[in-house]
């Protein structure tokens, strides 16, 4: 009986001990439920402390005026220019000119009838239907600010167009039309701010308005007759362009301008071909401001 005793004795204490060794590893440094971390109120951490530990020291906000640096800067005062380019003119009147080489043709055409042995049918080429010119002008400008300028110019537009017709005896004949302006304007350019435009970083933007008068010298000459221009004191047409200043080197600037032109011309004489034509179109020049 004593060693059933001593027995259980045994167990109980064996089992007593292996239980306090585990809930001993288990709860061995327990972390009471306060010491979680809890994440500091907001009042007690400075403000934009992390902004500024992630910039540099000298790292500074840096305005949008900042940008505008490499915009050009118009010179004010007085400035000279000369410019040239291409111009598209809208000579409608051309038709007239190709009505009478069609009546040549035809005349050469009928002689042929007559007698055509031994003989050619005789051809002709026709005007084209598009009439370029390159005009040159030069003149000096007023420059108020990077936003207002006047100018006084004058140009000279030269056009000629010329084709041939062969006739029975195979003999080419030359017939031609051509195209003469001297024009004198006024302009007013109007500075375009950067606020009205969507795109970054550009240069200076303006809008051009011209006014012609046609001096003396204005006409046309052709192989049937010459007409001469009239003087309007009111003028004769306009014109309105975009231009944009793309370079600019010491005290030179290049300028692009691109705009459209109605410039109406009459003459008085009544033996002429034409007693109106128009010598507006699409222009595309390129001006030298010095």
């Amino acid at each position: 009986m004593k060693f059933i005793k001593a027995i259980a004795f045994c167990l109980v204490f064996f089992f007593e001990t292996v239980f306090s060794q585990d809930s001993t590893s288990v709860s061995l440094d327990p972390i009471p439920q306060d010491s979680v971390f809890v994440q500091p109120p907001q009042d007690s951490l400075p403000k934009d402390s992390l902004l500024q530990d992630s910039l540099p020291k000298d790292t500074t906000l840096v305005p949008n005026d900042t940008a505008k640096a490499d915009t050009v800067i118009i010179k004010r005062g007085l400035r000279f220019f000369a410019s040239t380019g291409v111009q598209f003119i809208d000579f409608k009147e051309r038709s007239k000119f190709q009505d009478h080489l069609d009546e040549q043709l035809k005349e050469y055409k009928e002689d042929y009838k007559k007698d055509s042995a031994g003989y050619v049918m005789p051809q002709k080429q026709d005007f084209q239907t598009v009439n370029l010119a390159f005009p040159i002008t030069a003149g000096i400008m007023w420059q108020f600010n990077n936003i207002h300028a006047i100018g006084l110019g004058a140009g000279f537009l030269y056009d000629k167009e010329s084709v041939i017709i062969k006739d029975k005896n195979s003999n080419f004949k030359n017939f031609s039309y051509t195209l003469k302006a001297f024009p004198l304007f006024v302009e007013y350019r109007l500075g375009i701010s950067e606020n009205l435009i969507s795109i970054k970083n550009v240069d200076y933007f303006s809008v051009l308005l011209r006014y012609y008068w046609m001096l003396p010298g204005t006409g046309i000459s052709s192989s049937w007759d010459n007409v001469k221009a009239d003087f309007e004191p009111l003028g004769n047409g306009f014109g309105v362009f975009l231009t944009y200043c793309f370079s600019k080197w010491e005290r030179v600037e290049i300028w692009g301008e691109m705009g459209y032109l109605n410039i109406d011309v009459k003459s008085s004489d009544e033996k002429s071909t034409l007693d109106s034509w128009n010598l507006g179109g699409m222009s595309v020049m390129v001006r030298a401001v010095f």
